[in-house]
């Protein structure tokens, strides 16, 4: 199946009023949400839990950029609310092992950013002894007004990061025309700043840029592949054999095969059973799935499963989600039958 980079919005402001009234409009059309570095010194860790309050169901990154301290600078980030922080590349690896200790004992996860490192070949083989997985590519702000360009240069140290294990985050001054020179290289995620909330409708710039990733990389920009879809089915009839009620009443419904159908996305909106928070239970997902922007909280009472935003998307993540989902509800109480969802699920998949 396609591996479709996630979309990260950069909120490269110092102003932290201004990063939120963009990180609400555009909430909906990114996967993740970065405080980038400006804002988290201007405004310091309240800028990471306004970003958690108003953005309930994005993945947050701390771009912090930690040069030394890592296990406290990634406490305080995970503390505040973040899912990812970074550690500058130049930083010690006593510093990286503890970030990245936290980070793991967290089930969060911490990113190297490449910023200034000028082998970074060398550093990523140490890094990756040490079980690092997740690197920032990052032409910087200032070599962009030095007119430092993208080039082959840049592709060739990325696959060979890809090629070590590597997933690698790709950043720098990225706009709608730049995507095509990423394409064969299957990146983990996909950094727009300026190229969205610098234009008058920050909102269609996202969609734009996140349904041409969906076309470069596989998808078709909407609603995923069709493989998508059927495991969207997949989830709809799962979770209602577990005995969960969808949020939509389906007496009416024309079904999944039906171009009228009320499900207009892969998004499977569910309640959750009486005594469940919706809060618990998104968390209690993560702890045995991992994180992702395939499943969260729609209100206190209702949480969502999407299986298009599934990296790798593919029949066995959309059972481990469903599962993960059924063990996690039975983990607070409630009384599902996982074994008959995922059987139902597994039907429409042809497992």
């Amino acid at each position: 199946m396609p591996n479709i980079p996630l979309l990260q919005l950069a909120l490269d402001f110092v102003s932290l009023p201004a990063a939120l009234a963009i990180a609400v409009k555009v909430a909906d059309e990114v996967d993740v949400i970065e405080i980038g570095t400006p804002l988290c010194k201007a405004a310091g860790l309240e800028a990471i839990r306004a970003v958690r309050e108003v953005c309930p169901d994005n993945l947050i990154l701390a771009d912090l950029k930690s040069p030394d301290v890592g296990g406290l600078e990634a406490s305080m980030a995970f503390d505040a609310g973040a899912d990812m922080m970074t550690v500058i590349g130049g930083a010690a690896l006593a510093t990286v092992k503890e970030a990245l200790k936290v980070a793991q004992e967290r089930g969060k996860e911490m990113l190297m950013e490449l910023t200034g490192v000028r082998d970074i070949i060398a550093r990523a083989e140490e890094w990756r002894e040490i079980g690092v997985e997740r690197m920032v590519y990052h032409r910087g702000w200032d070599e962009q007004t030095h007119a430092r360009q993208w080039d082959d240069d840049d592709r060739v140290v990325i696959r060979q990061l890809i090629d070590m294990g590597f997933k690698v985050t790709v950043t720098g001054g990225i706009t709608l025309e730049l995507l095509p020179f990423f394409q064969d290289l299957p990146v983990s995620i996909i950094i727009v700043g300026r190229a969205i909330h610098q234009t008058k409708d920050p909102v269609a710039s996202a969609h734009r840029i996140r349904a041409e990733i969906h076309r470069l990389w596989g998808g078709d920009g909407t609603t995923g592949s069709s493989f998508a879809d059927r495991a969207a089915m997949a989830i709809r009839f799962g979770v209602s054999d577990m005995g969960l009620l969808l949020t939509v009443d389906g007496r009416d419904c024309p079904g999944c095969d039906s171009p009228q159908r009320f499900c207009t996305s892969t998004r499977t909106s569910i309640h959750c059973p009486p005594g469940v928070h919706a809060n618990d239970l998104v968390q209690a997902i993560g702890r045995s799935y991992g994180l992702s922007n395939a499943f969260g909280r729609e209100s206190s009472t209702v949480f969502f499963l999407d299986p298009a935003r599934i990296p790798n998307l593919s029949g066995s993540r959309v059972i481990d989600l469903l599962r993960a989902t059924g063990n996690a509800l039975r983990q607070l109480g409630a009384q599902v039958d996982v074994n008959a969802g995922v059987a139902a699920a597994d039907q429409v998949l042809g497992r």
